[in-house]
């Protein structure tokens, strides 16, 4: 479907690339990987399943184009055991770039990532979530974009055209973790009556000076997170995707073992109260503790929604408290452990990630995600038993 949103532009900037690149030494990387997953209580829906597994491949195809150009391509593919939606190819990166002295174009399918925060990225508009991932929202699907960056001595700018837009992923009535309700993608709604096709346009300007990183925003269009409402014509819930306009800042500070954080927006549109939303702390680091090499930091941010309950964002008025341990060796072993507490509800949503290389081509990776007394919670109250541990072992090449 997101092909459709490929402008004709696009598609021939994108073609002309790949036959100028096909002359060119291609460059490869990528990495196969083994997901494990358990769910060690029984569901309350009709996915019954306590294990899962999944293998995995992302290729990432990089060529130079002429004296000033560069082609990325990077598929990506999964094969699940029980989940149809999340068993798909998908093409992460289709993207032809030209580079000058002080600007830069970029056209094709992009990933763009902004924000400072540990916890949620409130400013980070671009590009689709890939929630079936299940790696804490970090993955993204490839958005169509037109992106002209401009260089500037006192910092960056960029500008935006995003003509499609691409639906959220959803787990399928057989996939965990998800709440009992199966939501129908099938039937999207859209506030805009051009649906997936409308083009939605963004702006950032970004700065550096001293200890500080200052980033601020304008993105106008339709929402990646959406809504949900029943649509009598299936029977089913599904996702509504609304127009907006957001404007908001990123500020980073690093002052020593200080890292300070703030992501502030404002939306508005006229489906949605508006609103601002706040996401803001710190982290300290103990550095090379007891000369052992290693490091130790201690994270704490608040999430704050204006709209309370009436929010569609999972964090409304929540604290996240983190630590995280790097070892600095050579197998690079590292973990953050996390609990997110709501300040209203008293839920609590507790994970652990952990990673280890073994030798220079192996990764191993560890995730856990524990939801704790959120029956009252209106984003987690369906995940009372979809607590679950993911492990999963890729070889890079």
């Amino acid at each position: 479907m997101w092909m459709h949103a490929l402008s004709v532009p696009l598609v021939v900037l994108t073609a002309m690339a790949v036959s100028t690149s096909a002359y060119a030494e291609v460059e490869t990387r990528g990495n196969v990987a083994l997901q494990l997953q358990a769910f060690p209580s029984d569901s309350q829906h009709q996915a019954t399943q306590d294990s899962n597994v999944s293998m995995s491949t992302e290729i990432e195809l990089y060529s130079s184009v002429g004296e000033n150009g560069s082609f990325t391509a990077t598929p990506f593919i999964r094969i699940d055991q029980n989940d149809r939606e999340r068993s798909r190819i998908d093409m992460r990166e289709f993207l032809y770039s030209h580079y000058s002295d002080d600007w830069e174009l970029n056209v094709g399918l992009g990933k763009v990532f902004w924000g400072v925060a540990e916890s949620t990225n409130l400013v980070d508009v671009i590009n689709q979530t890939d929630l079936v991932e299940n790696d804490g929202s970090s993955a993204k699907l490839g958005q169509p974009m037109v992106n002209l960056l401009l260089l500037k001595d006192w910092g960056d700018i960029d500008l935006y055209v995003l003509p499609g837009f691409r639906e959220r992923s959803f787990p399928g009535i057989g996939g965990r973790p998800r709440p009992a309700v199966v939501i129908d993608t099938d039937n999207a709604l859209f506030e805009s009556g051009e649906r997936e096709k409308h083009i939605d346009v963004a702006a950032r300007v970004s700065t550096a000076f001293d200890e500080w990183d200052v980033g601020a925003h304008v993105f106008h269009g339709t929402s990646r997170d959406p809504l949900f409402r029943f649509n009598p014509a299936s029977s089913s819930v599904v996702p509504f995707y609304y127009q907006h306009t957001q404007v908001g800042v990123d500020v980073q500070a690093t002052l020593e073992s200080w890292l300070l954080k703030t992501e502030l927006v404002y939306r508005t549109g006229d489906e949605i109260e508006d609103h601002a939303a706040l996401v803001s702390g710190f982290e300290y680091s103990f550095y090379d503790i007891r000369e052992s090499g290693a490091d130790l930091g201690i994270v704490t941010e608040w999430m704050y929604d204006e709209r309370g309950e009436e929010s569609n964002q999972a964090f409304q008025n929540d604290v996240l408290i983190g630590l995280r341990l790097a070892l600095n060796d050579e197998q690079s072993l590292e973990g953050l452990l996390g609990v997110i507490t709501d300040l209203d509800e008293g839920g609590q949503l507790i994970t652990l990630e952990g990673s280890r290389r073994f030798g220079s081509s192996i990764k191993a990776r560890v995730q856990m995600t524990i939801f704790q007394s959120v029956e009252n919670d209106s984003a987690f109250s369906g995940f009372d038993d979809e607590d679950n541990l993911q492990v999963e072992l890729s070889y890079f090449f």
